[in-house]
């Protein structure tokens, strides 16, 4: 049975090869940004906006693939029960950097999946992080050290990488912090073969 993973995570894509898992890899027909900045101005809440956009993700493919199931993903950063975009640039993450600096935030992740346009399977999960406290001049190699395209496309930290030095403590599943929990995943699709 092959899943079509309604993502362009490189790092999504790499987990699911890794596992050995047969699949399809196409972007999600939604404009994300406009969608996350709608649902914020409407005061919904973080955990809801990533459950939107997962869905909208797995939907957007469903149909036309509908013979696949569709799985759309989303993760985001919660901090002070605040959405977290991804920085954008260099100036960005140190902002980020400095007002999670020190502090726990959350890390949530949800999965859904479509098949023909109706829904089969979600899943949600989240974990704890909690940074050390670093001053500026650590704060400033640790930005450098950053590829302005892996900021872009999964956040402040690479916990995979150079990233797991960020962190005092950790709660919860590695691969929700990667974007993508695996075992739940595994699970349904030993459900429905």
């Amino acid at each position: 049975m092959k899943i079509l993973l309604s993502s362009n995570s490189k790092t999504r894509k790499r987990i699911l090869k890794n596992i050995g898992l047969s699949f399809l890899q196409k972007p999600p027909l939604i404009d994300e940004e406009s969608m996350k900045k709608e649902l914020l101005s409407n005061k919904m809440k973080p955990r809801k906006i990533c459950q939107k956009l997962a869905k909208e993700k797995s939907l957007s493919n469903s149909k036309k693939f509908p013979h696949l199931f569709s799985l759309g993903i989303d993760s985001c950063l919660i901090f002070k029960n605040n959405f977290l975009s991804k920085p954008t640039s260099k100036k960005e993450a140190k902002k980020m950097f400095i007002l999670l600096n020190g502090k726990n935030h959350k890390l949530y992740t949800s999965m859904y999946i479509a098949k023909n346009g109706k829904k089969i399977w979600s899943y949600n999960d989240e974990a704890t992080l909690k940074l050390y406290k670093f001053n500026n001049k650590d704060m400033n190699f640790y930005i450098k050290q950053l590829n302005i395209i892996n900021i872009k496309s999964s956040g402040l930290y690479q916990i995979e990488n150079i990233g797991i030095n960020l962190f005092e403590k950790i709660e919860g599943d590695f691969f929700t912090i990667l974007g993508l929990p695996v075992l739940p995943l595994l699970r349904f699709l030993k459900k429905n073969k």
